[in-house]
């Protein structure tokens, strides 16, 4: 008995929230009209009564299913319909005071069941719109969160495999705090993009008071799915040229710049300058490994001429 009261609740539900063309409204408010007469006609023909009792429920039905205008336009023709079928021997309403009342009772009743109406519609709607919003928060959190696990295990795998255990924990913390900042990017409700330069110097925000990194560029959204890359790319080059790069030099400096959207993507420029030689590492560790990252909505390319490290960082632009 339940699931069917539950049942029959969600397809009145899905019956209000249905959208209806301009032509089956005006359809359907015709049809408000003529069956509560046809209905009034057979049970007196509107000899007892008041002759607008069967029309009642039409306006307020009307305005829940329709909306306040198609109610409005019911409540004319239902006026219109009781005139011309059960009031033609009378005269007119506003001829005389008990018709000018009737009148007026009419109109205050009508106007309350469309208000009444278009209030349960508007709940109705409301409350659909938060559901939709719980179900779109629902699945970007198990998004995040599996895409957080998979990021985490593999930098705590990845940093244990090609460093000593001491450097291994310290390089894993540190790691482990640029993700942090990834994802405080993203925001809490549901946001589909982070934005450009917040990215690039939450990224850098370790070492750009005390290194010279310039960052260039006009604000630009970004894709959701490449901000954790970016963060973590940007986070490891700083580290690079910390380490072997042009940071570890006295005079040295790191450009980082990003050009206008084109096709749809947006490329962010790393280039070292003032720092020792580079050479080509011999070996693949954690840090080109996450610099050889590809996804739909980031990619990187890493070269290392010899006055200074290059790299390109194209993102996904909204």
């Amino acid at each position: 008995m339940a699931n069917r009261a539950s049942r029959w609740a969600r397809r009145t539900g899905q019956a209000v929230l249905a959208r209806h063309t301009f032509v089956g409204s005006l359809g359907w408010s015709l049809i408000a009209v003529v069956i509560p007469a046809v209905l009034r006609l057979v049970l007196d023909a509107g000899r007892y009564g008041t002759p607008f009792v069967t029309f009642y429920p039409a306006v307020v039905l009307s305005a829940l299913f329709l909306g306040w205008r198609y109610s409005v336009l019911t409540t004319i023709l239902c006026a219109a319909a009781a005139r011309l079928l059960f009031m033609q021997d009378l005269q007119p309403l506003g001829s005389t005071p008990e018709g000018l009342a009737i009148f007026v009772l009419f109109v205050f009743s009508c106007g309350s069941l469309i208000a009444i109406g278009e209030w349960l519609r508007r709940v109705l709607v409301e409350l659909d719109a938060a559901s939709a919003r719980e179900a779109l928060l629902n699945q970007e959190l198990r998004h995040r969160l599996k895409n957080l696990l998979a990021v985490v295990n593999s930098l705590s795998a990845l940093s244990h495999r090609h460093s000593d255990p001491e450097e291994a924990q310290s390089a894993f913390a540190e790691r482990l705090a640029a993700l942090d900042r990834a994802t405080s990017l993203l925001g809490g409700d549901g946001a589909v993009s982070c934005a450009l330069p917040e990215l690039a110097e939450e990224a850098l925000r370790p070492f750009l008071s005390d290194y010279d990194i310039r960052l260039t560029g006009a604000p630009q959204e970004v894709d959701r799915d490449g901000c954790v890359p970016a963060v973590l790319a940007l986070h490891e080059l700083a580290t690079n040229a910390i380490k072997y790069g042009s940071l570890s030099a006295a005079g040295g400096w790191v450009d980082l710049r990003w050009d206008e959207p084109a096709d749809g993507r947006v490329t962010l420029h790393w280039q070292e300058s003032g720092g020792p030689p580079v050479a080509k590492p011999q070996h693949r560790g954690m840090g080109s490994r996450i610099l050889s990252m590809h996804s739909l909505a980031a990619t990187f390319d890493v070269a290392y001429p010899e006055d200074g490290v290059r790299c390109e960082l194209e993102l996904k632009a909204l």
